[in-house]
């Protein structure tokens, strides 16, 4: 018997870039995969790659429409009905909401990978208590709910049985294609200083402005050294720089305006370091992926960020939304000598190597799945 798992995100970008070495893996030890999201340009690589692929219309990442939340629950239902999987795996917080709770009208059983608590629980207030109650209505129809960190875990945990919460650090990073040594084959940007590397939508919750306001206070004391914007906006994204402003920030004289890359391994390969001041993570990616390649790294002491960096060895951690801290720590990443540099990147890899690497994080994904398949 063939079982058929559903992986369900928001975007089919996720799917292709974060999730395809662990449906690679179920398609090759027997299972039937299917992947459903909203469509964009991947849709058509995830298929290229053999696995079907699903559309989803009614998602509105941003959205705050009720009245289209409940067509998206029922869209659910119809397309979980038309597959008939055996297991759901959700992912991002629509999917895991009403894609878990059409699961739980249909009685199949469901997954929920919480891949981060984000804007909405770094801001607060009203619309943070709506989303728990429906977190606490969907995730009791999960079998296990996946945590990337504790700090969400524990902010989850009133929510669901103990026993179903599971901690898997990240998606997992594949350490052969994101290895320094790929750098020979690649076309890399060129670059004239020092230079911090940031990775990721333009949002001030990520820490731009506190990036931008330490860059300032460098370059004014005679500093040589460049920050590269590696990204885009996310449009409708209440906490996202606009184009108007990325624009102004792009004067800057020490500043380099990149746009959205599929394969930020020729960033990577010529930044001296990745920094990422977030007030929240779910798993940074980015830091993962830069670890690999052996960038040392400078990030927040928060949710998820403070998992990926042993202040000191791999990297410096900074206070979030601290502009003097953030700045002290860019400084000293200018100031300390090349070998300590190459010396925090190769310490940054092997904790990639023994707690991140894709290999370890399928395996436990994997033996999740089959205890459910079996129960």
């Amino acid at each position: 018997m063939i079982f058929r798992i559903v992986l369900s995100s928001n975007t089919a970008f996720s799917i292709y870039n974060f999730r395809l070495g662990l449906m690679k893996k179920l398609k090759e030890i027997g299972f039937d995969v299917i992947a459903v999201s909203p469509y964009d340009k991947y849709a058509k690589k995830i298929e290229k790659e053999g696995f079907q692929f699903f559309q989803v219309k009614n998602l509105d990442r941003k959205g705050k429409n009720p009245l289209k939340d409940i067509k998206l629950m029922f869209e659910y239902y119809n397309i979980f009905k038309k597959i008939e999987p055996d297991l759901v795996i959700n992912y991002t917080i629509k999917p895991n909401i009403y894609g878990s709770l059409a699961c739980g009208i249909l009685g199949i059983k469901s997954i929920s990978v919480i891949t981060g608590l984000g804007y909405i629980f770094v801001k607060g207030g009203p619309l943070k208590f709506l989303v728990k109650t429906l977190y606490k209505l969907a995730l009791r129809k999960n079998k296990f709910v996946i945590f990337l960190n504790k700090e969400d875990m524990n902010e989850l945990l009133t929510l669901i049985e103990k026993d179903k919460a599971v901690l898997i650090g990240s998606s997992g990073v594949n350490l052969r294609y994101f290895s320094k040594y790929s750098c020979e084959n690649l076309e890399k940007p060129k670059k004239r200083n020092f230079t911090f590397l940031f990775v990721g939508r333009f949002l001030k919750d990520k820490g731009i402005y506190e990036l931008i306001e330490a860059g300032k206070r460098l370059y004014h004391e005679g500093y040589l050294f460049e920050i590269w914007l590696l990204g885009d906006i996310d449009k409708g994204n209440p906490a996202s720089l606009t184009e108007n402003e990325i624009t102004e920030l792009s004067k800057l004289p020490f500043i380099r305006v990149f746009s959205f890359a599929e394969d930020v391994r020729p960033y990577l390969c010529v930044s001296d370091c990745v920094v990422l001041p977030s007030y929240r993570e779910g798993m940074p990616r980015v830091l993962l992926e830069a670890m690999a390649m052996e960038n040392p790294i400078i990030t927040t002491d928060a949710p998820g960020c403070r998992d990926v960096c042993i202040d000191g060895e791999n990297g410096f951690l900074v206070k979030p939304k601290d502009v003097e801290s953030l700045y002290t720590a860019m400084k000293k990443m200018i100031e300390i000598p090349y070998e300590k540099r190459v010396s925090m990147g190769v310490a940054g890899r092997k904790i990639v190597q023994e707690s991140f690497s894709e290999d370890i994080i399928i395996k436990r994904y994997i033996e999740l799945i089959k205890e459910v398949i079996n129960s």
